[in-house]
């Protein structure tokens, strides 16, 4: 009778999915709807999960309906002007209503996919290693258990965000943080247990930070100034852009010592004039093939 109950609540969130989808539709922002549809093919894996992401689009929609009446119009001023504006104050009018409406449809959805995975009796696969990761230049190498480990880490971390990046050199900082540096940026991330996956606490690209880092007087870690991204957060709202100071603790000083050295690599091949690198005298970008 339960597991009968719970095959005719799956069908239902087909037609709330289908009623997302046309609330998002109605939103006319494409932005919105291409974040919503890589959100919904990620699916809970159990019933926790599923409550908080549900929870989570359901205030999001309230959020982004509320103040969408205000941004609309002036980011419809800034592109288009008068016309713009007046297409932004009928986003922000509709977006008022379709987005709560949304968030509440997706908090259903979430929340039936979650106890549908929940009650589901599979067979556990015991993982032995990570899956082979393999190198820009596809050459087929021996197995390396640090580099698997990083590209998969690396892999679970921005599955959220879909950056393009590819993995370079990574430390376990904890066994629910890690520290991750890709060719475009650097990403500090969690484990959320809640969620029960890897989330982006912050990133910078490498263009952002302002200057080399710095080893701490105890030995295990570094600190280096970075811009904050102009398009995150409250950042938008301020005319200079703020700088914030990181500082990244590591488990010894060996691993210090060569996360800085990666870090400068990374900078300079990004930043030749800042860092004043002799292009001549350089690696392409010193990857574990060379160190």
């Amino acid at each position: 009778w339960y597991q009968r109950r719970v095959r005719e609540a799956v069908v239902s969130t087909q037609s709330t999915g289908s009623l997302g989808k046309g609330l998002a539709k109605l939103t006319f922002d494409d932005t919105y709807q291409k974040q919503r549809a890589r959100r919904m093919a990620q699916k809970p894996s159990h019933i926790g999960e599923g409550l908080a992401r549900g929870g989570k689009s359901l205030l999001m929609g309230f959020y982004h309906g509320v103040t969408g009446v205000v941004m609309r119009p002036v980011e419809g001023a800034a592109q288009e002007g008068v016309e713009g504006f007046f297409k932004g104050v009928g986003k922000g009018l509709v977006g008022a209503v379709t987005r709560p409406l949304g968030g509440i449809n997706d908090m259903i959805t979430y929340t039936i996919d979650g106890i549908h995975h929940h009650t589901q009796i599979d067979e556990k696969i015991l993982v032995l290693r990570h899956p082979r990761y393999i190198q820009p230049d596809k050459i087929l190498r021996p197995y390396h258990t640090t580099q698997s480990e990083g590209k998969y880490l690396l892999s679970q971390v921005t599955r959220h965000t879909h950056w393009p990046d590819l993995y370079y050199h990574h430390s376990l900082l904890t066994t629910k943080s890690t520290f991750i540096l890709t060719d475009q940026r650097c990403i500090m991330s969690e484990y959320d247990d809640v969620m029960n996956s890897w989330k982006v606490e912050w990133s910078h690209v490498y263009q952002d930070v302002e200057s080399l880092p710095c080893v701490l007087s105890s030995g295990t870690g570094i600190t280096f100034t970075a811009y904050m991204d102009p398009n995150a957060g409250f950042s938008k709202f301020f005319k200079n852009r703020r700088k914030k100071s990181r500082i990244v603790t590591l488990p010894n000083e060996t691993e210090t010592q060569m996360m800085a050295d990666k870090i400068i690599v990374r900078l300079q091949k990004t930043n030749k004039k800042r860092f004043n690198i002799d292009e001549n005298n350089s690696c392409w970008d010193k990857c574990c093939r060379c160190l």
